[in-house]
């Protein structure tokens, strides 16, 4: 499996934590089920580009930024 998308479950739950939002909130913010949240931080669940899109506007930044922070990370590991 391509390391940056194991690595975007980490990122994903490490930008949440940083508004403190819950998987609830930021399930509600991005129209997605909680549980689906979940599944992607635990990397159980790939996201799509829509998917991708819409935690993006969830987190309040560009999904571009968003994959800008899961290159790097990749990259840091």
């Amino acid at each position: 499996m391509d390391n940056s998308i194991c690595h975007f479950g980490s990122v994903l739950k490490k930008l949440r934590n940083a508004q403190q939002l819950s998987q609830e909130a930021l399930a509600y913010r991005c129209c997605r089920h909680p549980s689906y949240i979940s599944l992607m931080e635990r990397n159980i669940k790939k996201p799509s580009l829509d998917t991708i899109m819409a935690l993006a506007i969830g987190l309040g930044m560009k999904a571009s930024e968003m994959l800008m922070e899961v290159e790097q990370h990749t990259e840091n590991k």
